[in-house]
């Protein structure tokens, strides 16, 4: 499975294989050392659910959406 992304106001969302995506937030946090910064600091949240079948960005939106249109 391909990783899917989405920039939001606080951050990055990154879904897919979680083995791929420690490979990418390796890059992720090594990539502003390339550039010549002294320090960086990198946050984490890892919200893995296994109680659902669907559990996506878009099925989050989806059901915020539909709550927000029921008021």
């Amino acid at each position: 499975m391909r990783w899917h992304h989405q920039l939001t106001p606080m951050g990055t969302i990154i879904e897919g294989d979680l083995d791929k995506i420690f490979l990418l937030l390796r890059q992720m946090h090594e990539s502003p050392f390339v550039a010549g910064a002294g320090r960086v600091s990198t946050l984490i949240k890892i919200d893995d659910r296994r109680d659902r079948d669907e559990h996506t960005m878009v099925s989050k939106i989806r059901s915020v959406t539909s709550k927000l249109e029921q008021d």
